[in-house]
């Protein structure tokens, strides 16, 4: 038995719901739309330069000389299901594996495996060891879902996620603002901590993780629940958690499960909690322009009740303390 060694990106693809599919549409029916969406995945493989080392009735296993391949296979395996009745989970890793009897062995392998059972519907997860190799436009699209304690793994993972297309399990939702104002900043407000945020920052991470940038302790907040980064059109919050967030603004409230939104004008974000049931939880925020901040620094001591700028925000606490849901601002 000849056995090799090398440097491979691993990638999984797995049906979701497979068991589902064949109790409701039965075996034959359910068997011939496994095997359209696992050709799909082969011709994805094969067009990006990998090889398939195994299937599965509802997975597949590839691998890649490089990870921009694997995530140009990915991506295309989830634009070929797009609008199909199945749904396809992605996770991949990349590092030595040993090669024998045109198998593929080793912690890359089992470590793959770990993120592709992270992935959910439609979602396409790497680790950073991907993430960091990927070309500056592949790169662009990806952001950090959680440091995850993976089974057989002495260290915590971190995971990342494509994001940014539809296709792909976060959704970037519309704002009523076509475009924002490049020369403004956003002021973040949590506790005694407050933050300002320039058009040139780095993204901000929130969670309970000792790292983050706002730190949350309590059972509803993830370790890495959201970050807020500069898009080209402002100011994005993207939630990574299982609990969701919440934006209050003045067009009412939405929530955010592993979807993305447009922060505009003045609002509060809520962790995880409705910000009704989080009336101390509350993370304000405000956009102001650049100018002010020659005068302040990037982090402020947190003003009096009197000297809170927007008097919306004394207002929508104050209705939350009361336990009231506030739809919209007038």
């Amino acid at each position: 038995m000849a056995v090799q060694s090398d440097t491979l990106a691993v990638l999984f693809a797995d049906i979701c719901d497979s068991t589902r599919l064949y109790h409701e549409l039965g075996d034959g029916v359910a068997h011939s739309l496994a095997m359209q969406c696992l050709n799909s995945v082969t011709e994805a493989t094969g067009q990006n330069g990998g090889k398939v080392v195994k299937t599965t009735g509802d997975g597949a296993m590839s691998i890649f000389r490089s990870v921009d391949q694997a995530y140009r296979a990915a991506t295309n395996m989830q634009h070929a299901v797009r609008g199909g009745p199945l749904r396809v989970k992605i996770g991949f890793h990349v590092g030595p594996v040993i090669m024998a009897d045109d198998d593929v062995f080793g912690n890359t392998v089992n470590l793959a495996a770990r993120v592709l059972a992270r992935s959910g519907p439609g979602e396409i997860l790497m680790t950073r060891a991907c993430a960091d190799t990927l070309l500056p436009m592949q790169r662009a699209t990806v952001r950090l879902l959680d440091a995850a304690t993976l089974k057989g793994q002495p260290d915590s993972v971190e995971i990342f996620r494509v994001i940014g297309d539809h296709e792909n399990g976060t959704t970037i939702i519309a704002s009523s603002a076509s475009k924002a104002d490049t020369d403004t900043a956003i002021v973040l407000q949590y506790a005694e901590k407050t933050i300002r945020m320039e058009s040139t920052a780095p993204s901000i991470l929130i969670g309970r993780e000792a790292r983050c940038r706002i730190l949350i302790r309590n059972e509803c907040t993830s370790r890495h629940h959201a970050t807020i980064e500069v898009q080209r059109n402002g100011f994005v919050l993207t939630d990574h958690s299982t609990n969701g967030t919440f934006i209050a603004d003045r067009n009412g409230e939405q929530f955010l499960r592993r979807e993305s939104a447009l922060l505009t004008g003045d609002g509060l974000i809520s962790i995880g909690i409705a910000p009704h049931s989080n009336p101390d939880g509350l993370i304000e925020y405000r956009h102001e322009g650049t100018a002010a901040s020659e005068r302040r620094s990037s982090v402020l001591k947190k003003p009096t009740h009197h000297e809170r700028a927007p008097a919306v925000f004394t207002a929508s606490i104050a209705a939350n303390r009361a336990g009231h849901h506030f739809q919209s601002w007038n």
